[in-house]
């Protein structure tokens, strides 16, 4: 919530718990006995309507389905961190996060973007413990572990709207690491530099694939075998590098520079045995993340905040852009702040707008039939955080 507040400037520079998120030498933050900890909870209310502006080559099936429908599912999405002092130099923290995640259906079930996506679900949670030490007077290092357990749901519309549904569901954990410094190199500056390394998930479960019969004129789906599968999901690693730069006692500017390594994420394939995989292209690039924000100290107790932030998407072509995940390149406007109730216990506040840019895609579906469309989307998310020392 603290980082939101500014549009995620400084995320990895600032002073609180969640900075360990992107930087695990965030875990001494907070100084003195006790246990430190923080938690967040943030409500994203997603809009995302999804027209399909062509078929080739169509059929009476598409041309009886609804063209368009909204696909946005609204999320609560937690977070909670905590450090403990264990020395004069070392810090040991936790964090627990869902660090990505997603969740789409169409309120129209059979309209014609059903065949190439009518359910995407992905549900993440991760501990990451870490230790930091504070090597010198400003020169804190930090590194931790990932543990990140993942399940995701996948649908699609066999072969045309109408027809049920080739679905794949499945779980996985797996392991990564992070890194970080922190570095004061004069009063009233910070620099944070954070590394989360890449995760590979092989999810395995269920896959289902419905069987098209034709005993007649009109194809009817009967059920399909269920058979096990998997799907290999890549994630990114993360590398982020902030500021937090005070110009005043009071003010203090905040700026963020984030790359993410999207470009391993070639393609979702589902391995199920006794049939052929089913391959869903992606070969998305890089993502990179731009922010600038300020926090001023309006009073003891309170701290107000704002910032903006550009963020180039992964997918920069309509071949790439899967209807379950219409990304596209986006504006960050958010504000938020900080009001201290007690000595031991503050709250935070924060509201963000994301404006995502029209967008299209341009789509084969598994039977070869295309489809070409507009996305136009946008997201607010609605933050608040509990900070306490026990």
């Amino acid at each position: 919530t603290e980082s939101q507040g500014a549009s995620f400037a400084g995320n990895a520079a600032g002073m609180g718990l969640s900075v360990m998120f992107w930087n695990p030498a965030g875990a001494a933050n907070k100084q003195g006995p006790g246990i430190h900890t923080e938690s967040n909870y943030a409500l994203i209310i997603p809009q995302a309507d999804i027209t399909v502006e062509s078929v080739t080559p169509t059929n009476a099936f598409f041309a009886a389905a609804p063209n368009s429908s909204e696909i946005g599912n609204v999320a609560v999405v937690p977070a909670s961190y905590a450090s403990y002092q264990l020395s004069q130099k070392m810090f040991v923290g936790l964090s627990l996060n869902s660090g990505f995640g997603l969740a789409t259906e169409p309120e129209t079930g059979n309209y014609d973007g059903a065949v190439l996506g009518r359910t995407s679900k992905l549900f993440t949670v991760g501990a990451s413990p870490s230790v930091a030490y504070v090597m010198a007077p400003g020169v804190t290092v930090g590194v931790g572990a990932q543990i990140n357990y993942a399940k995701g749901t996948f649908k699609f519309a066999t072969g045309v709207p109408q027809f049920a549904s080739t679905s794949f569901e499945g779980d996985d954990i797996a392991f990564g690491a992070t890194a970080g410094i922190m570095l004061t190199p004069a009063p009233g500056t910070r620099i944070g530099l954070g590394w989360r390394s890449a995760l590979t998930h092989d999810l395995e479960g269920d896959f289902r694939q419905p069987t098209v019969v034709f005993p007649g004129i009109v194809p009817v789906v009967v059920p399909g075998t269920t058979y096990k599968g998997t799907v290999e999901l890549k994630l990114p690693d993360i590398v982020t590098l902030s500021i937090n730069q005070a110009i005043s006692q009071n003010m203090r500017l905040l700026g963020t520079v984030e790359w993410s390594n999207w470009s391993r994420f070639e393609e979702l394939r589902v391995k199920g045995g006794g049939v052929a995989d089913i391959v869903i292209p992606a070969d998305w690039s890089d993502g990179w993340f731009f922010s600038v924000g300020a926090e001023y100290d309006y009073s003891r107790q309170l701290t107000l905040r704002g910032g903006v932030g550009y963020e180039l998407s992964p997918i920069d072509d309509p071949k790439k852009r899967l209807i379950g995940i219409p990304d596209s390149d986006r504006i960050w406007l958010s504000i938020g702040g900080n009001y201290k109730i007690t000595e031991a216990t503050s709250i935070d506040l924060a509201y963000t707008h994301i404006f995502l840019d029209d967008s299209r895609f341009d789509r084969n579906t598994t039977t070869g039939i295309n489809l070409k469309g507009s996305v136009e989307a946008s997201t607010d998310i609605i933050s608040v955080g509990l900070k306490t020392k026990f």
